[in-house]
């Protein structure tokens, strides 16, 4: 259990730091879901450590980045929530999270090549996402015999065949429309 994470409470938004990890995906309703890994998460006031790893839903805060590498920095808003680990019909636990990751910021970025990602705005997009994450971490899963769906990957495949992916050109034209979003939102009206 994260006791850190339940003394902050439910009641307002905090700001979180963490080092990228992996990404992963989860079965939810029949469908995967993908979402990334955080280390040494802690808050952005203080720097206290929170906990050691957390698990996030890989939203649209986090896609509009680009590919993340392992060592990022990440800054991001987030409200801590309760749930239920484990199985119906096993052991389960009350365990904490943070939902609703918002404001996302890369601080700092490790130096190497990156790829644009898929836009998940799309049915093919989102199945797309789901391949690139199935390639990316195929020595994991397969070592945790961990199902890797060819349909998944093939869709990833399909998807890279129309996109030019060069490596950093298309990571800075990503962090640039990501900027001048940023700065439309906040100018005054």
């Amino acid at each position: 259990m994260r006791k850190k994470l339940k003394q902050l409470g439910s009641q307002k938004r905090h700001t979180f730091i963490g080092r990228f990890e992996r990404v992963g995906y989860k079965k939810s309703y029949r469908y995967c879901r993908p979402t990334l890994l955080l280390t040494h998460v802690a808050l952005a006031e203080t720097g206290e450590l929170i906990t050691d790893h957390l698990w996030l839903n890989y939203t649209k805060g986090f896609l509009d980045l680009g590919e993340l590498l392992t060592g990022d920095l990440l800054r991001f808003n987030g409200r801590v929530a309760s749930y239920v680990k484990g199985y119906f019909g096993t052991s389960q636990k009350l365990d904490y999270k943070v939902e609703r990751p918002s404001r996302v910021v890369l601080l700092a970025k490790i130096e190497g090549p990156r790829r644009l990602l898929p836009d998940t705005a799309t049915k093919m997009g989102r199945q797309a996402l789901i391949g690139y994450i199935m390639e990316r971490e195929r020595v994991f899963y397969e070592a945790s015999c961990r199902p890797i769906d060819p349909y998944y990957v093939d869709q990833y495949q399909i998807w890279l065949a129309s996109h030019v992916m060069k490596t950093d050109q298309n990571y800075d034209l990503v962090v640039r429309k990501s900027l001048t979003s940023h700065l439309k939102s906040t100018e005054p009206h």
